[in-house]
């Protein structure tokens, strides 16, 4: 946060106490980290959701939409439209399912099989680059605290 700005009026209602601080840091760095990881995607015109996406089917094709959804962290409607959109520019495509003919599961295309590997061999580099502004023990450290929270979280809905 920039520490020239004024006084925050909603500190006045509640003031800022560190799980408040510690929150808009995790926003504060999910923006910046964001930003930068878009835009390194954009040279072969994929978003986050969209890697991931291609990640997860490189890994464990074929997947159900509901199974994509939960990996990536996306809305079922949301997941629908990004496999339309990846299913027009031909990165993957639908098929029934050879268990239940009810369900439709998702497959790399031919195209989506090739570029799977290209993006993953200088897109984990960067990450890793990205990253390495800790030390592996911060690294460690950081991730038990995030998955600290997010399983705390998870318990209570």
């Amino acid at each position: 946060m920039k520490e020239n700005l004024p006084e925050r009026r909603s500190s006045l209602i509640f003031p800022p106490t560190d799980a408040i601080n510690a929150y808009l840091a995790i926003q504060e760095v999910y923006g910046v980290v964001n930003r930068k990881v878009s835009k390194k995607l954009r040279k072969w015109e994929l978003s986050v959701p969209k890697y991931g996406i291609i990640i997860h089917l490189f890994d464990h094709e074929p997947l159900a939409l509901t199974e994509l959804s939960k990996l990536i962290f996306c809305g079922n409607s949301n997941i629908t439209a990004l496999v339309d959109r990846m299913e027009k520019s031909g990165l993957v495509q639908r098929v029934n399912s050879r268990n239940d003919r009810r369900i439709k599961e998702i497959r790399l295309t031919e195209k989506g099989r090739e570029l799977a590997p290209r993006v993953i061999s200088e897109y984990r580099p960067f990450l890793h680059q990205m990253m390495n502004c800790l030390a592996h023990e911060e690294q460690r450290a950081l991730t038990d605290l995030l998955r600290k929270i997010k399983n705390l979280l998870e318990r209570e809905v």
